[in-house]
């Protein structure tokens, strides 16, 4: 439940200042650039004149909104609380800019800044910051590299965040740290089981009922949330505004993201609901070697959040977590979803970017113990939770081979069970690897047939290829095989494939289902103005370059549907 008293301005009840991060910060100048006078004449037609006398707050941790400010005179600094002590990060004075990325996520302000002295500033809301990027971009570049670079900076800091305390095998608490992770949300873990840690939650709260325990700084914000309560103290969830978007996109894998920069970039009004966070099932891989742009390979996690910043740059909105449970065509021709959490929205167009979920293994309690030792990914978060023990991962395919490499990094050992002979379902390069590695032990022919453990697994039941049956300890059991489409919640009107894929484009174009006098877009699904990008289409490649691809391709078929229906000409191609 979360702690009354939440108005209390955050900082009010802490001992005095400790001292700042251990090095200077100001010394990175795309972190912290310094503005010119004719920079700062740039950006002043944008903002308001504003003035703070000594000690006065520009913006406080916790404040939502909260503005940039350009210093013409005077010093400010930046304070941090998550701690429990203030902690003074940098100080700076004219020329300088306060903010950091959370002016587009929406989110609060982590940290807070004070006047050091009398102060003259040029204030700018997130609004005019947009304004700003476009009509100068040059110098809106700069900001907004500013921005980036500086959440960098406080995450490798002595900057705690958010602390949540759970024992590691307490499934709420994972569930709690996953949302925190996808998000990315600063926040630290502290494992109750560990007496330390235990003592130190007494120290703030001697009888806790139910866990996990949230805290900022000293003080406790939660026992126990829901996904949607700390959702909305985060503002990852806001009220659903009165308006009738241009697109939906269902989904923030690699389509949904593609789709949204696209789609915000090129003026449609755009909102992505997902039921966790930025990345799909790609942001649960540990790395990816074969995508264009990165030759030292990318985390999945990582290629998301920048994806996920670029769509919010351009102006696209997010609402997390939205499990969208049902859509439908009003008589009006708009496009109305509802979700788990009670929401609606409405739309002129929908891209159905929801992706694939891995198949379950068909064991006996395996159900019962997923997340805790039984994971569907393979990221840092479930990765420390199997450091130097035995861990095992069940699948042939890239994903696969990827989690293996990755945790071999931690774990003790990997063992790679494969029902086949061969790993050729897996790219060249990243087969090869995985044979080389000598902390990944590959078992051919061997699968899994049972688990051990109640709260958490203990071991596992492996059939090898003599038929003989054993039982091993493990840490952790990864499981990344088959695919299926997330697709049981469309209406019948929407078409799909005997595995529950998505039909679109000449796959529909002479089903009885298909009314349309014009053959339906590349993307187009049978109900018309209902677009699929990604896995869940059928016949994609399950690729991540090619759904951020498809992503584009259906908010070019969207341009095409808004322009028939405004009676304007289509169109093939936008740059």
């Amino acid at each position: 439940m979360p702690e009354s008293g939440e108005s209390q301005p955050l900082g009010a009840w802490l001992p005095q200042e400790k001292p700042g991060l251990g090095f200077g910060p100001l010394a990175d100048e795309v972190a912290f650039p310094r503005l010119n006078e004719a920079e700062i004449a740039e950006a002043a037609p944008f903002g308001e004149r504003c003035s703070f006398a000594v000690n006065q707050t520009l913006f406080s941790a916790g404040d939502y909104p909260f503005n940039s400010h350009v210093i013409i005179s005077g010093t400010v600094r930046i304070i941090d609380i998550s701690t429990g002590s203030r902690v003074v990060f940098v100080r700076y004075g004219a020329g300088y800019f306060t903010g950091d990325i959370d002016l587009f996520t929406r989110r609060p302000s982590m940290v807070g800044c004070e006047a050091e002295t009398p102060v003259e500033a040029i204030r700018l809301t997130p609004s005019q910051l947009r304004e700003m990027f476009t009509r100068k971009p040059v110098l809106g570049e700069k900001f907004w590299k500013s921005f980036q670079y500086r959440r960098r900076l406080l995450l490798v800091s002595t900057f705690r965040g958010l602390t949540v305390y759970g024992r590691k095998g307490d499934k709420a608490t994972l569930d709690t740290v996953e949302l925190l992770f996808r998000n990315s949300v600063p926040h630290d873990w502290l494992d109750t089981s560990v007496e330390e840690n235990r003592r130190k939650l007494e120290q703030m709260r001697e009888d806790v009922q139910s866990y996990p325990v949230i805290s900022h700084g000293n003080r406790v914000l939660f026992e126990a949330p829901t996904r949607s309560q700390l959702a909305d103290y985060l503002h990852l969830r806001r009220n659903m505004p009165d308006q009738t978007y241009d697109v939906l996109i269902l989904g923030a894998g690699p389509s949904g993201l593609g789709a949204a920069v696209y789609a915000a970039s090129e003026g449609l009004s755009a909102l992505v609901l997902d039921a966790l966070g930025p990345g799909g099932q790609a942001g649960s891989t540990s790395r990816i070697e074969n995508y264009a742009g990165f030759p030292d390979g990318v985390t999945g996690g990582d290629l998301a959040h920048l994806t996920y910043l670029q769509a919010l740059k351009f102006g696209a909105d997010f609402h997390v977590p939205s499990t969208v449970t049902s859509l439908e065509k009003r008589s009006n021709g708009l496009f109305r979803a509802r979700t788990m959490e009670r929401d609606y929205v409405v739309g002129r167009t929908v891209i159905v970017a929801t992706g694939v979920s891995y198949a379950l293994l068909d064991v006996e309690g395996l159900g019962d113990l997923q997340g805790v030792g039984v994971y569907y990914s393979a990221t840092v978060l479930e990765a420390r939770l199997c450091k130097s023990s035995a861990t095992h991962v069940v699948g042939a395919g890239n994903s696969a081979g990827q989690a293996a490499m990755f945790l071999s990094q931690f774990a003790g050992e990997v063992s790679l069970l494969v029902r086949g002979n061969d790993l050729r379902k897996i790219s060249s390069y990243l087969s090869g690897r995985v044979q080389a590695n000598k902390r990944v032990k590959i078992r051919y022919r061997s699968e899994i047939v049972g688990v051990e453990g109640r709260d958490h697994i203990l071991g596992v039941r492996i059939r090898e290829p003599g038929g003989e049956i054993v039982s091993e300890p493990t840490a952790g059991l990864f499981v990344f095989i088959g695919a299926k489409p997330r697709t049981d919640f469309l209406p019948p009107s929407i078409v799909r494939n005997d595995k529950g894929f998505l039909l679109t484009g000449n796959e529909v174009a002479h089903l009885p289902e298909w009314k349309e006098p014009r053959p339906p877009c590349n993307v187009e699904t049978s109900l018309p103005g209902v677009f699929a990008a990604g896995d869940c289409r059928s016949g994609t490649p399950k690729r991540v370059a090619f759904a951020i691809g498809d992503g584009a391709a259906a908010v070019t078929s969207v341009h095409n549907f808004l322009g028939r229906a405004l009676g304007q000409h289509s169109i093939d191609d936008r740059e």
